[in-house]
């Protein structure tokens, strides 16, 4: 996986960026992300998100979280 200068620019601004389209948000404080869940944001660690508009890189399955379907473009425009 590549790491970008805008990826380095976004963690550096603390916004937590789409890896599907580059929509970004600020990031909450610590313990604060239940918001941007809410709001439809998914993330995994720090290798992939995904913004409300975009396919889910996570889902809930059971109460558990799996991959979503757009977990395997984001890995892709990750690495592109």
């Amino acid at each position: 996986m590549s790491t970008t200068t805008e990826d380095v620019v976004a963690a550096a601004a603390g916004t937590l960026k789409c890896s599907l389209c580059g929509t970004s948000a600020p990031k909450p404080a610590p313990g604060q992300w239940a918001p941007l869940w809410d709001r439809g944001w998914r993330w995994v660690g720090s290798c992939a998100a995904s913004c409300p508009s975009c396919p889910p890189v996570v889902v809930e399955e059971a109460g558990r979280h799996v991959r979503g379907p757009g977990l395997e473009q984001a890995l892709r425009a990750a690495q592109e």
